[in-house]
C-alpha cells in the first residue's frame, strides 16, 4: 500500500505516508502555525519513504467531528492532492478511528474529542460495534449512557474526559490509556484500505467533514 494519511481533527496534527513495508509519521502540536506547516509535514513524511503525491494509492483523512478550523486544513490539503493526482480520499469518522485499536475491549468503549463549553464529542462502541451515533454530549449525559458498564476512554483528551467524568460520579468504572498519535494514523490507514478493496465510493468534491454543531461564526451570524 502506497498510502497518506491524515488526522487534523484535533489540535494536535497527525501525518503518516506508508510505502509498502516503510512508514514515516509526524506530529504538529503547534497552535496557529498549523496552517503554514501542514503542506510542508505531508511533502516531508511522502519524502522519508520515497514517495511523490502521483505514487499514492489512496489517502485516509479523519473525517470528524472535531476541530471546525484542523478539518478544513485537512480537508483543502487532501482535496488539493485528489484534484492534482486523481487519487482516492476516504474520508474515515473520527471517533471510529480512535476506538479501532480497543476493538478487543470486553466492556464499553468511549471514543472522545473535547468539544469545549463543557462539552465532548463522544461515541460508544462494544467489540467493535458502534453502540451509538457521534453525540455532542454534556457530562451528565455521557454519565448516564456509561452507567454501571465499565468503561474504557480513549482519544486525545481522553484524560481530561476521564477526570470530568469521575470528578460527576466516582462510582463509574473508568479506564483510560496513554494515547499514542501513531494509533490514528495506523486506524485511518486500516479502515482507508478496507474501503478501498471494497470499491466503496471516495470522497466526493462536494463533501465536507462531519460537523455535530455549528460553528462560532454560523452562530454569531444567527
Amino acid at each position: 500500500m502506497k498510502a497518506l494519511a491524515i488526522d487534523s481533527a484535533v489540535p494536535c496534527i497527525s501525518l503518516a505516508a506508508c510505502n509498502q513495508q516503510k512508514k514515516a509519521s509526524v506530529t504538529l502540536d503547534i497552535g496557529m502555525r498549523q496552517s503554514e506547516k501542514l503542506v510542508p509535514a505531508i511533502a516531508y513524511v511522502l519524502e522519508q519513504v520515497d514517495l511523490q503525491p502521483t505514487d499514492l494509492e489512496l489517502i485516509a483523512l479523519s473525517g470528524g467531528p472535531g476541530s471546525f478550523t484542523g478539518l478544513r486544513l485537512g480537508f483543502a490539503a487532501a482535496k488539493g492532492l485528489q484534484l492534482s493526482t486523481g487519487c482516492p480520499v476516504y474520508s474515515i469518522p473520527t471517533l471510529e478511528a480512535q476506538a479501532l485499536p480497543y476493538s478487543c475491549w470486553p466492556g464499553v468503549v468511549v471514543s472522545a474529542i473535547d468539544a469545549k463549553k463543557d462539552r465532548f464529542y463522544v461515541q460508544f462502541f462494544s467489540n467493535g460495534k458502534k453502540q451509538s451515533e457521534p453525540m455532542d454530549a454534556e457530562i451528565e449525559e455521557i454519565v448516564q449512557t456509561i452507567g454501571s458498564q465499565e468503561a474504557l476512554i480513549v482519544g486525545p483528551d481522553s484524560l481530561v474526559l476521564h477526570n470530568r467524568l469521575k470528578a460527576q460520579d466516582n462510582n463509574l468504572r473508568l479506564h483510560r490509556l496513554p494515547d499514542l498519535s501513531s494509533s490514528i494514523t495506523d486506524a485511518l490507514f486500516s479502515m482507508a484500505q478496507k474501503a478501498y478493496e471494497r470499491q466503496e465510493a471516495q470522497l466526493e468534491p462536494y463533501q465536507g467533514p462531519i460537523y455535530l454543531r455549528k460553528s462560532e461564526a454560523e452562530e454569531n451570524q444567527r
